[in-house]
């Protein structure tokens, strides 16, 4: 079978390796045209100062870009007119806006590019952007970035961990550039039963801070005997850029920021103690006895109202991003530490795909996402003074008779649109808050691989085998279901192993050795 071959099924294969919501990433930057706090109306002023109006007789280009949604939503077909007025107007642009939710993305995109399905800007991960390589379906973008000022002052030099090799494979978002695991909790029932954050210590040995959380679930069920304590589509265990540096996909990880060894993320002994605490929880009746086969995210099932808390990473102002979601307000426990690391600069890149009918029209209009506030907003929040208003405060709130449960769309993904710095803040969120991102980010210790990105294409074979097998047991291993939990681990790394993850793990400290060599 050949190598094109077999990079295709590999393409049609890719699962997420996670679930809704483990990482969300980005770093806010002075050379910003618009400030966090600037309403959609003044966005759309500075655009229009900036580009004017393309009045031009050149037939306009049909942008076909493909983007995250929370779910399918009424009012897509204003939004899309919205969007299209826009960028007329700036770019003598139209848009086909393609959007599809967090958890089939990444099922329909490798399916649509196989297909030769129109398309020109669209989200990669570092997990698969080795492949697309491969199989031609994205273009390298360095023949287009000195065009790209926009893209380029926004991501400053975390731009090096776009690269694979020489290739520039996109641009990452501008989202948090670190990820540390936490627990969402429902603050009513959090203050009723008397905890405080500071009850949870993540610097405890052995990961102590699971056994708190799991005094605190039994306190919730004593209480509310039919809660759902822990629910969702993710747990600790199979989000390992969570808690090391995952070098791009779980196959082969650094487990302290320090450290240059790659090592099997699925035999270390942080992992067997996520596992553990996910058992402990499944076997006691906390977590949902369906969560290994569970489709929603955590937030939805929150959102239902009868689950307490679910697995998500921290980043500042989450709180109010977790209760624009759920509609409920939130704590947020946090795991553990994290550094700085590639992974959450590429973890979503926006590509240019191959098949794009004019790379230049898609580059252009890729860099004006990264500075107009106003398509930022349009396809976060929505159409302004239906799905949104400004409140006194100048941030985005829902109109008037308007709620989380009947609003015609409304997303709260900015972390992964190319720059939610350059947006209207929600409602709630601290007026600051692009500048706590700041803050945050300059503690931040960098990983020892930080700038480095994995080829994965030496081990294309591999890594579809691998992520076959990841397939078959994570769910089951990672979420505490099976009955002997030693024995599954056993079984599932010797599947691993027999797999080829050997030769993955080395190719990885082979490139990681070269790369710092000549670093």
């Amino acid at each position: 079978m050949s190598k094109k071959i077999l990079c295709l099924i590999l393409t049609l294969a890719l699962l997420a390796t996670c679930f809704v919501g483990c990482a969300d990433k980005g770093e806010s930057k002075k050379e910003s045209s618009s400030t966090p706090e600037s309403s959609a109306a003044e966005s759309s002023e500075t655009q229009s100062s900036d580009t004017g109006d393309k009045t031009t007789d050149e037939e306009p280009y049909t942008v076909h870009f493909a983007y995250y949604i929370a779910k399918e939503s009424p009012n897509m077909g204003a939004l899309s007119d919205a969007v299209n007025e826009l960028a007329m107007k700036e770019l003598n642009m139209k848009v086909d806006l393609q959007a599809l939710t967090q958890g089939t993305y990444h099922q329909q995109i490798p399916m649509m590019l196989a297909a030769g399905e129109p398309m020109d800007v669209f989200i990669s991960r570092a997990s698969e952007v080795g492949t697309f390589i491969e199989s031609q379906y994205i273009l390298d973008c360095t023949p287009y970035l000195d065009k790209m000022e926009n893209a380029k002052a926004a991501l400053g030099d975390d731009i090096q961990a776009c690269y694979i090799g020489d290739f520039l494979a996109g641009f990452g978002s501008m989202a948090e550039r670190a990820t540390p695991g936490a627990m969402v909790v429902r603050k009513d029932i959090f203050d009723e039963l008397g905890f405080k954050k500071e009850d949870f210590d993540y610097t405890l040995p052995n990961m102590g801070v699971l056994d708190q959380i799991t005094e605190m679930y039994a306190k919730v069920k004593e209480k509310y005997p039919d809660m759902i304590c822990f629910d969702g589509t993710a747990v600790p265990a199979s989000c390992a850029f969570c808690f090391v540096d995952n070098l791009s996909s779980s196959f082969g990880v650094l487990e302290t920021p320090e450290s240059t060894t790659v090592v099997n993320w699925f035999e270390t002994d942080m992992y067997r103690r996520l596992c553990e605490a996910a058992m402990e929880w499944y076997n006691k009746g906390y977590s949902s006895k369906d969560i290994a086969v569970n489709t929603d995210g955590g937030d939805v099932k929150m959102k239902g109202g009868n689950c307490f808390s679910y697995f998500q990473s921290w980043k500042p102002g989450v709180e109010t991003e977790k209760k624009s979601q759920t509609g409920y307000d939130v704590e947020m426990i946090q795991l553990i530490d994290a550094p700085k690391t590639s992974y959450n600069v590429n973890t979503r890149l926006w590509s240019i795909a191959n098949s794009s009918e004019d790379p230049e029209k898609a580059a252009q209009f890729l860099d004006w996402t990264y500075k107009s506030g106003e398509f930022t907003d349009l396809i976060n929040w929505g159409v302004p003074g239906t799905d949104w208003v400004l409140n006194d405060d100048g941030q985005a709130d829902y109109p008037e008779g308007v709620t989380a449960a009947t609003v015609g769309y409304h997303n709260d993904k900015g972390f992964s649109y190319p720059n939610q710095f350059n947006g209207t803040l929600w409602a709630g969120a601290p007026k600051d808050l692009w500048e706590q991102y700041e803050t945050w980010h300059a503690t931040l210790k960098e990983s020892a691989a930080f700038g480095f990105a994995f080829n994965s294409m030496p081990v294309a074979t591999e890594m579809a085998t691998l992520q076959t097998v990841y397939d078959k047991y994570q769910k089951t291993v990672g979420f505490g279901t099976l009955p002997d939990l030693d024995a599954a681990i056993q079984e599932f790394n010797d599947a691993l192993y027999e797999a080829g993850l050997q030769k993955v793990l080395d190719e990885k400290q082979k490139q990681l050795d070269e790369w710092l060599a000549n670093k």
